[in-house]
């Protein structure tokens, strides 16, 4: 039988080889919220790639704050308890790349190789930039009770987190 903590290492494995869509949180300078499915790629660094449109509130959010959140979530669809849905969030900071940049050629290749030709499309609009997002740390809650501090450059790198706040009996 596993533990709490080789289930939770095998859900960030599990995650991270699985991925093709991101929830990126992002918030104005003044903390106006927003939440958005991304597509994206994870680089050799542990960062995720993305490219996303100047259109966008996310993107317009990026720009005057550099600080996000990536959700990564377990599939709703087989999750056996809404309340215990298992996940993990990262709290990063983003870079926009130069367009043009080797760095973002390279970004863009990734995705491209990961999901196909509507990233030249996507590319080649004049409003699309490429941003990287550096997760600074992370939190993996793999069940009720099942919550660990991650490692950013090392996802199976887990710290149990204290335990969880319990209402007194009466």
């Amino acid at each position: 039988m596993s533990t709490s903590l080789e289930r939770a290492q095998a859900l960030a494995i599990q995650l991270r080889q699985s991925f093709k869509t991101i929830i990126l949180g992002t918030a104005t300078s003044d903390g106006e919220p927003d939440t958005s499915p991304v597509a994206a790629i994870l680089d050799d660094s542990g960062r995720f790639g993305i490219c996303v449109s100047g259109l966008a509130v996310h993107t317009r959010h990026l720009q005057q704050n550099r600080r996000a959140s990536v959700l990564l979530a377990e599939d709703e669809a087989i999750t056996l308890q809404g309340f215990a849905r298992r996940r993990l969030t990262f709290a990063c900071t983003a870079e926009p790349l130069a367009r043009g940049s080797a760095e973002a050629d390279r970004l863009i290749a990734a995705l491209r190789s990961k999901f196909g030709a509507p990233v030249d499309v996507v590319a080649s609009l004049p409003d699309f930039q490429a941003i990287v997002l550096t997760p600074q740390r992370g939190r993996i809650v793999a069940g009720f009770g099942e919550a660990y501090d991650v490692d950013p450059r090392d996802w199976t790198k887990l710290t149990a987190v204290g335990r969880p706040f319990l209402p007194p009996k009466p």
